[in-house]
C-alpha cells in the first residue's frame, strides 16, 4: 500500500475515490483519460495533482468550461481531498 510522506494521506483510500472520478467520466467523449499523482504543492502541503486529457483537440470553449466545472463539483462530492487536508490541483492537457 503506497503512502506518501509520514503523516500525510493514505493513497490507497484516494486512489480509490479516483477510480470513481475515472469511472464516472470514462464514456464522456471530451475525456480521453484522467490521471493524477501525490505531492507537494508550492507552499510544501500534501496535494493531489489531477491531470484530464482532453480528447478533441480543440473543444468549444462553452464545452470545456462546463466540463471543468462538473470535475470540480465531483471533486469535492467523491473525492473530499479537502476533507482530508490534500490540496487538490486540476489541469487539462490536449
Amino acid at each position: 500500500m503506497p503512502i506518501v510522506t509520514t503523516g500525510w494521506v493514505n493513497t490507497e483510500e484516494i486512489s480509490n475515490r479516483i477510480d470513481q472520478l475515472q469511472a464516472r467520466y470514462a464514456k464522456n467523449p471530451l475525456v480521453k483519460r484522467i490521471e493524477y499523482r501525490f505531492g507537494a504543492d508550492w507552499s510544501d502541503d500534501p496535494a493531489i495533482f489531477i491531470n484530464v486529457t482532453v480528447a478533441r483537440k480543440d473543444p468549444l470553449p462553452a464545452e470545456l468550461q462546463q466540463l471543468a466545472e462538473n470535475i470540480r463539483i465531483d471533486l469535492v462530492r467523491l473525492v473530499r481531498s479537502d476533507d482530508i487536508g490534500l490540496h487538490s490541483y486540476l489541469n487539462f492537457v490536449s
